[in-house]
């Protein structure tokens, strides 16, 4: 039984992390606009499901054509090192907890009943017209596209660079990339607060990768987050 490395390992190839550097603007930025200009000229033919499909579908298959090998990789890692990686899941668990709690009290206590995550609205909004495909969208393709591209591509590119910065800007970027749209058409950049909702799960699974080198942690940490925020809707 091996044992996990003493210091992070990051097995994504320098092409893989330009790449990706290179697609985590138009993940974040050009393809929402991109598919918001089409669903406001084609209403009828893209709607909210629809829009996600294309979207997460569209990052989806950049991240299996490009990260293919980055994710072997980081299959053996995940192999090699099971009971250890199980340990650090279940630890990771327990933080998890705690500081999210910490985060929605501190946010109860600062917005009180105006306390409402547009995401969170609109994720509820579209599962109520089509459930099963939410679920799959927000549990299995969305944990898998943003943990290689915030923690596989930006967190791991910057951690031997400058550890504080790598936490501080995976962790922004992240919770930014939930919000920014809906600050924008509501035109109320106080809705940019609930990113600090997000710093939590950011944290700690980018400590979890950094711990274990290995990305699929992470995205099963992730599915599970989102699977139990689906579980709530249903």
């Amino acid at each position: 039984m091996k044992t996990l490395k003493p210091a992070f390992l990051n097995t994504m190839s320098f092409p893989q992390k330009v790449w990706g550097l290179i697609f985590l603007p138009l993940h974040i930025f050009i393809l929402p606009l991109f598919i918001a200009m089409l669903g406001f000229y084609m209403p009828e033919l893209l709607t909210d499901v629809s829009a996600n499909l294309v979207y997460y579908g569209f990052s989806l298959a950049f991240c299996l054509i490009c990260m293919w090998s980055y994710l072997r990789r980081g299959f053996d890692f995940l192999i090699d090192n099971f009971r250890l990686n199980t340990v650090s899941v279940f630890y990771s668990y327990i933080v998890y907890m705690l500081f999210a709690l910490l985060v929605s009290a501190f946010l109860l206590w600062i917005l009180g009943d105006n306390f409402s995550n547009p995401n969170n609205e609109a994720v509820e909004l579209t599962a109520g017209k089509s459930y099963g495909v939410m679920v799959g969208l927000a549990v299995f393709i969305a944990p898998m596209v943003e943990e290689i591209l915030f923690r596989g591509v930006l967190f791991g590119s910057l951690l031997k660079k400058n550890r504080a910065a790598a936490y501080i800007i995976s962790i922004a970027l992240f919770g930014f990339s939930h919000l920014w749209q809906y600050s924008l058409v509501e035109m109320d950049p106080k809705l940019l607060i609930y990113v600090i909702q997000y710093i939590p799960a950011g944290y700690v699974l980018a400590r979890l990768y950094e711990k274990t080198s290995c990305i699929w942690l992470p995205i099963f940490f992730h599915m599970g987050i989102n699977m139990a925020a689906m579980l709530t809707i249903s």
